[in-house]
């Protein structure tokens, strides 16, 4: 396929769901940090048919933060050590968590991915990954 040979209106504005499932990811580099401290990480599908190559995106709220209904994300920590481990990589003395998740970039790890429900404002289902299914990569 190339720039000459494709026509736009045949070509659709939102790409392929990836369903439901569990999958094998591939770190990628670019962890950072949001203005609100959430950590922000992406994973790229490794080896799975047609959605080989998907980046899927991931974020673990500052575990310092309050959520919606009052109640602390305590548990993003807990979670982001099951990815540690999951990787098989131990973050370094004194090297914060997009340094280690950067540094740790090209491991892989398996998931499972979920859907969001599909709303008005959403009409789509947002992929993410479940923190708390990540496991060793088969």
């Amino acid at each position: 396929m190339s720039w000459k040979t494709i026509n736009l209106k045949d070509v659709p504005t939102q790409p392929p769901v990836v369903p439901v499932g569990k999958y094998t990811f591939e770190l990628t580099p670019g962890a950072k940090y949001n203005e609100a401290g959430a950590l922000l990480a992406a994973g790229r599908i490794a080896s799975d048919g047609e959605f080989t190559g998907r980046l899927v995106f991931f974020s673990y709220p500052d575990p310092e933060s309050i959520d919606r209904g009052g109640k602390p994300n305590t548990w993003s920590a807990t979670a982001l050590k099951r990815l540690e481990v999951a990787l098989g990589v131990d973050q370094q003395e004194g090297e914060d968590m997009a340094e280690f998740l950067n540094r740790a970039a090209g491991n892989k790890f398996g998931a499972k991915v979920t859907h969001s429900p599909v709303t008005d404002e959403y009409p789509t289902p947002r992929v993410s990954i479940g923190l708390f299914s990540v496991e060793p990569a088969a």
